[in-house]
């Protein structure tokens, strides 16, 4: 069994596993997903009161903060050391001989007991998902306009993909700045997620090799893989009007008929149809529908799994799952989720959803084979 431990650092404050045997996490819990606004980090420790404290000496606080009229926000104190909402907190964990950064986030309440204190906190996409701002972007690239919005909402950003030039686009307060952003990452085929440094990024998921390799009865405790039929077979995305032979810059009215703007991805009658005024050409049309068509036939097989603590594991990693008896759960996906828990009851165990074709065409390739033969059979 491989040892756990903890680093846990808010504000200016760290809590070590190793080196404070006083102040015991009890719990720690951390959660994420893409292009979620409900990433979650939540720490419970039992860190009883220092002796000789004094609640005396916090009234006189909390009097004072209603006569100089200041608000007063609700702290706790861990070993002396105040916490406080809007402070960072970082979260490393390991098991054994991998330890990593599981989760930057920003302290959004702290709830008090007499002997715990329980802190939680969320990503930026939590303040992404409530700001709303009135802008408008002319001739700029996807990354372009994302960097910007993230520096207005006042969010950090990593990597983000340029993208495609979109001749307009229009920041409405009637949409949080989170859906302008999901939407400029579905336009490109984009991933939109906070990385463990709680920083946005942007990018596209094109790798082609593991950044983990999970063994079938090894290291999974769990394996779960669910196949459909993807929502639609094609994707019809039209713009305002014919640009294609007149140029992008062109403003252009809504047209009565499909316009040559037109463009899409796929065949067959279940079709996806989206009019959006920013396309004036084909070839983004084109592109726009063929990232559509991707996210969701990528989506039509998903699943989930259970590892022994897995600190490494971030969204947006290919994880190779191999050695599982049926081939169809072999093969390389994409981490769209991720969970790590750690507490007594449990030890350190994380959970990861993924998406993605993996091994289902080899599947497919065997089915079929299996049906010939069968065929073959009855036929003779």
């Amino acid at each position: 069994m491989k040892r756990a431990g903890y680093q846990v650092t808010i504000g200016g404050w760290t809590v070590d596993s190793a080196a404070d045997p006083r102040t015991e996490l009890t719990a720690v819990e951390t959660s994420a997903a893409l292009g979620s606004a409900g990433d979650l980090c939540d720490l419970r420790l039992h860190a009883p009161p220092a002796a000789g404290g004094s609640p005396l000496g916090q009234a006189a606080g909390a009097a004072l903060g209603l006569l100089t009229g200041e608000p007063s926000i609700p702290t706790a104190a861990v070993r002396g050391h105040r916490i406080t909402p809007g402070d960072t907190m970082t979260v490393v964990l390991t098991a054994g001989d991998r330890s990593a950064t599981v989760m930057t986030a920003e302290v959004q309440a702290v709830e008090s007991g007499p002997e715990r204190v329980r802190v939680t906190g969320a990503t930026a996409t939590q303040i992404l998902a409530g700001t709303r701002v009135n802008q408008v972007y002319e001739n700029q690239t996807a990354g372009q306009i994302v960097a910007d919005l993230a520096r207005q909402a006042g969010v950090t950003t990593g990597t983000v993909d340029q993208g495609g030039r979109i001749p307009y686009f229009v920041a409405h307060e009637s949409r949080s700045v989170l859906r302008c952003l999901r939407e400029l990452a579905r336009r490109d085929g984009l991933d939109l997620y906070c990385d463990v440094q709680n920083r946005l990024t942007m990018t596209k998921f094109a790798k082609t090799g593991p950044d983990h390799v999970l063994r079938y009865g090894v290291d999974l405790l769990a394996l779960q893989l669910t196949g459909r039929r993807p929502v639609a077979d094609a994707v019809r995305v039209v713009g305002e009007s014919a640009a294609s032979s007149r140029g992008t810059g062109a403003w252009h009215r809504l047209a009565r008929d499909n316009p040559p703007t037109g463009g899409g991805s796929g065949s067959g009658g279940r079709t996806l149809a989206a009019q959006d005024g920013a396309v004036r050409s084909k070839a983004a049309a084109d592109a726009y529908a063929t990232a559509w068509l991707g996210e969701l036939n990528d989506q039509a097989s998903a699943g989930r799994l259970r590892v022994l603590g897995h600190p490494g594991i971030v969204l947006g990693d290919a994880v190779e799952i191999a050695g599982a008896p049926r081939p169809e759960l072999n093969g390389l996906f994409k981490v769209t989720a991720v969970r790590h828990v750690l507490n007594k009851r449990d030890g350190f165990v994380t959970r990861v959803a993924f998406t993605g074709q993996g091994g289902a065409s080899a599947a497919a390739g065997l089915l079929g084979g299996a049906a010939d033969a069968i065929g073959g059979l009855l036929g003779s």
